[in-house]
């Protein structure tokens, strides 16, 4: 009897430790004012007053689905549950911004939940650099993403539609460093450059209530809040706040 207490503990720990082992790093926006970094790019919370939803915003992606929810834009096949009239969009049309002496892309999503039921996931952000804006089939047509949330490490962030619930209302911030889309393999200086954004929401946090939009930031017209200057005045010292 001893001997299957002690094996039926032995298992539970190993159990345990697996879970932990496995676990995603959640980077945590789901309070006012928060900035993550997550693999060179910033994560900012944002909850702008002003509407900023569909009829709004110009939303490159939409993305609606039960529970677990991805997509990409692309002017090809429409899979997975992106939602109808997604856009294409060229390098040129993203703006820069400078943030600490440093070139970033732009980015603006808006997510759609209700006042009950705030929290949502951002799983997987994946930003890939192509040469026409008709691509399908993810992920195999798509060549190495230049950038990946996960890359490194399973991750995940955290976010909260309490100070703008439902559509309407921008969210978060994504900055992108310049030079992760400048040195890609396929970057044409001359020419176009297709940029094709894969997006997965609701994977750890339930993000059924509604449709979640990515477009493109205001460049320079919001400015970062001075959580992300100093984060990023550091010098070459690199951040990153990791929690389970």
């Amino acid at each position: 009897m001893r001997d299957i207490k002690f094996l039926i503990l032995l298992i539970a720990i190993l159990f345990c430790m697996g879970n932990a082992l496995y676990a995603a790093d959640e980077y945590d926006l789901s309070y006012q004012g928060a900035v993550e970094t997550v693999n060179g790019a910033i994560y900012q919370q944002w909850d702008e007053p002003e509407p900023m939803g569909t009829g709004v915003i110009d939303a490159f992606l939409g993305i609606q689905g039960s529970g677990s929810q991805h997509g990409y834009n692309t002017l090809g096949a429409i899979e997975f549950d992106t939602k109808p009239g997604c856009e294409s969009l060229l390098l040129s049309a993203i703006p820069i911004c400078e943030i600490g002496g440093i070139n970033y892309r732009e980015f603006l999503l808006d997510i759609n939940q209700t006042s009950t039921h705030k929290i949502l996931s951002l799983d997987k952000v994946q930003i890939f650099l192509e040469t026409t804006d008709d691509v399908s089939g993810y992920p195999t047509a798509f060549s190495t993403p230049l950038y990946d949330l996960d890359s490194g490490a399973d991750s995940y962030v955290k976010l909260s539609d309490e100070w703008g619930a439902g559509s309407g209302k921008g969210d978060m911030l994504l900055f992108v460093p310049d030079s992760l889309f400048t040195s890609a393999v396929n970057y044409n200086p001359t020419g176009n450059n297709f940029i094709y954004m894969y997006s997965m929401c609701g994977a750890t946090f339930d993000g059924a209530d509604g449709f979640e939009e990515w477009a493109v930031g205001c460049g320079g017209t919001i400015i970062p809040e001075p959580a992300t200057m100093l984060l990023l005045g550091l010098g070459s010292l690199v951040v990153f706040r990791k929690r389970r």
